[in-house]
C-alpha cells in the first residue's frame, strides 16, 4: 500500500469531520441558516420532517460519520487493533457520502439554490456565499475517494476474510 493510500483516508476524513463538527454549532442551537435551509426544504417539498427535524438527524448523521472516520480509527489505533480501522472508516465515508449526495442534489435541484445565507441581520440574509455547496461536493469527492481506497473493506462486511487495508 503507498503513502498515498495510506494517509488519504486520514487526511480526507479529518476534512470532512471538521466540516461535519463545525456545523453541529449551527445545526444544533437553532441558527438562522440552517433553519432557511431547512424550512426552504420543507415548504418546497411540502414534508414536514425537514423542519425541525432535519437539522438534527443530518446533524446526528454527521456526527456519527465523523466517529467513524476519525474517532474510532484512533482508539482502534491506540488499542493496536488496526484492522478495525478500514472497516469503519468505509462506514464513515459510506454515511458522508449518502449526506453530501444529498446536500448537492437539493442545492442543484431544489429552490435553495447554490449560494446560502451566511450572514443575518433583524431575522433577514444580508450575504449569501456558495461555501456550503463547494464543502459539499469537496467532502463527497473525498468520501468516495475513501470508499475507494478502503473498497476490500467489503469483505470484512461480509464475513469474507479477504485481506483488508489498514491505516
Amino acid at each position: 500500500m503507498n503513502i498515498i493510500s495510506r494517509l488519504f483516508p486520514w487526511a480526507g476524513g479529518l476534512f470532512i469531520s471538521a466540516i461535519f463538527i463545525d456545523s453541529l454549532r449551527f445545526k444544533f442551537t437553532g441558527h438562522p441558516t440552517p433553519q432557511h435551509i431547512f424550512s426552504t426544504l420543507k415548504e418546497w417539498s411540502g414534508i414536514g420532517l425537514f423542519y425541525p427535524a432535519g437539522p438534527w438527524i443530518i446533524g446526528l448523521g454527521e456526527l456519527l460519520s465523523s466517529i467513524l472516520l476519525i474517532g474510532l480509527p484512533v482508539l482502534f489505533l491506540l488499542m493496536n487493533r488496526k484492522k478495525l480501522i478500514a472497516p469503519v472508516q468505509f462506514l464513515g465515508a459510506l454515511v458522508a457520502l449518502g449526506i453530501m449526495s444529498g446536500a448537492i442534489t437539493f442545492h442543484l435541484f431544489t429552490p435553495l439554490g447554490i449560494e446560502t445565507p451566511t450572514e443575518w441581520a433583524n431575522g433577514s440574509p444580508t450575504e449569501f456565499s456558495p461555501a456550503l455547496f463547494y464543502a459539499a461536493c469537496v467532502s463527497w469527492l473525498f468520501a468516495l475517494i475513501i470508499l475507494f481506497i478502503h473498497r476490500g473493506a467489503i469483505g470484512f462486511f461480509l464475513g469474507r476474510s479477504a485481506e483488508v487495508s489498514s491505516a
